[in-house]
C-alpha cells in the first residue's frame, strides 16, 4: 500500500497576513527580479549596447576588455585563431580569478558586436586617471598587433578608441612604438645579437629619442612614473594593479637601461 505524505498548512494559516507574505513573496519577487535583471540586460547585450547600470568589478572590466577585442577580432577575422589564443593567456594572466565563460562570452560578442562608445562612456565614469584608461590601449593594440602588422581598419579601430577614451593622439602612438620596439628587442634575444636594439626598446618605452639628454630621460621617466605607480592604482582591480605594477617595472628598468 502506498503511503502518501499529508501536508499540514494550518500553522500557516495561523500566521498574520503581512508574514506570509513577507515569507512567500521575497523568493518570488527576488526570482523575478534577477530574471529581470538578467533579460533587462541580455536585451542591452543583444542591442550592442554595454549596460551604463554595471559596477566596476572585476568580471565587467574583464566583459568590456573582451567585447572591444572581439570588434577588433572582427575586422580582420582571418587571424581570430591567434587573437583569441592572445586574449585567452591575457585574461589568464591579468583576470585569473574572474568568474566567466570565456568561449560563450567571446562568441557572444562576436555575434553581437558592441557599438564602442556604450563601453568607453562606461569607461570614463569609472577609470579617472590616464594610467588605467590606456590599459585597454596597451591590450588592444597587443591584440592587433599579433602577427607584427597592422592593418588600416585595425589603426583607425584604435584611434577611435583612444580618442573616446579622451587620451592625446601620441598616447597610442607611444605605445604603437613601444610594440614595435619589444618585437624587434624579442627577436634580437632570441638570435642571441648584440644589444643596441635592447636600448632602442629602452628609448621607445619612455617616449624619448635615442640621442635624448639625461635630463629630457630624466622628465620622461618622473611623468610616467607619476602616471603608472601602482600606488595610484590601489584602489582599482586586481588586475588594474597587476598592470600597473608590470607597467611601473619596465619604466625603471628601461630608465635605469639609459641612465646606467
Amino acid at each position: 500500500m502506498m503511503h502518501f505524505m499529508q501536508l499540514n498548512f494550518e500553522p500557516i494559516a495561523d500566521l498574520p497576513n503581512w508574514l506570509v507574505i513577507l515569507l512567500f513573496g521575497i523568493p518570488f519577487v527576488g526570482g523575478l527580479t534577477l530574471y529581470a535583471y538578467k533579460t533587462r540586460h541580455a536585451r542591452y547585450w543583444r542591442k550592442g549596447i554595454f549596460p551604463q547600470s554595471l559596477k566596476p568589478v572585476e568580471d565587467n572590466y574583464l566583459e568590456a576588455y573582451l567585447a572591444l577585442g572581439a570588434k577588433l577580432m572582427l575586422i580582420n577575422y582571418q587571424e581570430s585563431k591567434e587573437k583569441i589564443q592572445f586574449i585567452n593567456q591575457y585574461f589568464n594572466r591579468y583576470f585569473p580569478k574572474a568568474t566567466y565563460n570565456f568561449g560563450d562570452s567571446l562568441l557572444f560578442s562576436l555575434k553581437y558586436p558592441i557599438k564602442t562608445e556604450t563601453i568607453t562612456d562606461w569607461m570614463k565614469v569609472h577609470l579617472k586617471d590616464e594610467g588605467s584608461r590606456s590599459q585597454i590601449i596597451y591590450f588592444l593594440t597587443g591584440l592587433a598587433l599579433i602577427n607584427g602588422k597592422m592593418s588600416t581598419p585595425e589603426l583607425n579601430f584604435l584611434k577611435k578608441i583612444n580618442a573616446d577614451l579622451e587620451l592625446a593622439p601620441d598616447n597610442l602612438a607611444k605605445i604603437i612604438a613601444i610594440y614595435a620596439a619589444y618585437s624587434e628587442h624579442r627577436k634580437e634575444k632570441t638570435e642571441q645579437k648584440a644589444t643596441p636594439k635592447s636600448k632602442t626598446y629602452a628609448h621607445e618605452i619612455l617616449g624619448v629619442a635615442k640621442n635624448a639628454t639625461p635630463e629630457e630621460i630624466k622628465k620622461a621617466y618622473r611623468k610616467l612614473v607619476k602616471l603608472h605607480h601602482p600606488d595610484k592604482f590601489a584602489t582599482g582591480t586586481e588586475s588594474q594593479q597587476k598592470m600597473a605594477a608590470e607597467k611601473f617595472v619596465e619604466i625603471q628598468n628601461a630608465y635605469e637601461l639609459l641612465m646606467g
